[in-house]
């Protein structure tokens, strides 16, 4: 009787397991079913609800991925000139009159390279963080060039972070820009003296007061000096500001660039 039952049993397990199987196949097709019948409004608002929040996802995560491997892997803008201005006289117009003109002698592809002038300097001892900046950007040899008031050109000039006009700037060069060069002594430590010697005078900067009175709106007060950095990676570029500002001053140049 035990055994009967037991197979009695197991035909009705089997028989409950088809029939859910069976079930689900029904559910499955009649879900299909149930689609086809809907109208055209009624499938949008499925497609919607449904599929178009998964699609957009896809794309979402696809962008980042994309806009990852360009900012990784895609190419970086570059500098090919790099000047630390301090107490700045330009605003941001100013500083587009005369940039656009200086970006096209240096700058052949736009994707790749960048000419900046840093207005983020300031005078004295107030501006700690922006002194941490300007002095690390020194040391990497990031810049190439200053644009700055007296005090901050001789300390400059006493840290031996400033070139010598005589060794970069061109013969013909220079003798355009002779009545405009600024000579100083560089007061430097002697260690064996333990302590400041001042060095022989030397033309370590240029006169740029008249090229900022011309480009800046602002009521200018202030002497301004333009210097070349003595580890600067694009030595020959900060030479070629000079020359530049030249030719600004002599008309040679417009807003919309070189005059050829």
């Amino acid at each position: 009787m035990r055994l009967e039952a037991d197979n009695n049993n197991q035909k009705k397990k089997t028989v409950i397991s088809d029939d859910s199987l069976i079930y689900s196949k029904r559910e499955e097709r009649s879900t299909r079913e149930k689609f086809r019948e809907l109208d055209t409004r009624e499938k949008w608002q499925f497609f919607k609800d449904y599929i178009l929040k998964k699609l957009l996802l896809g794309i979402a995560i696809a962008a980042l991925v994309i806009y990852a491997a360009v900012t990784i892997f895609g190419p970086k803008v570059e500098p090919v000139f790099y000047s630390a201005v301090f107490a700045n006289p330009f605003t941001e117009r100013d500083l587009e009159t005369f940039q656009g003109g200086f970006n096209e002698l240096l700058i052949t592809d736009p994707d790749r390279e960048g000419v900046y002038f840093d207005t983020g300097f300031s005078l004295g001892d107030d501006d700690t963080s922006g002194r941490y900046k300007f002095v690390a950007l020194l040391a990497a040899s990031e810049i190439d060039a200053l644009i700055s008031p007296m005090d901050e050109l001789r300390t400059d000039v006493d840290s031996e972070a400033i070139c010598d006009l005589r060794d970069v700037l061109p013969s013909d060069l220079y003798k355009r820009v002779e009545d405009k060069l600024v000579w100083l002594e560089a007061e430097v430590y002697d260690y064996d003296l333990e302590k400041n010697v001042k060095q022989p005078s030397a033309p370590y900067a240029v006169d740029m007061t008249d090229f900022v009175k011309k480009y800046s709106s602002y009521d200018i007060r202030l002497k301004y000096y333009y210097s070349v950095v003595i580890n600067g990676a694009h030595k020959e570029n900060a030479v070629k500001f000079i020359e530049y500002m030249a030719d600004c001053l002599d008309g040679k140049v417009t807003s919309g660039g070189p005059i050829l």
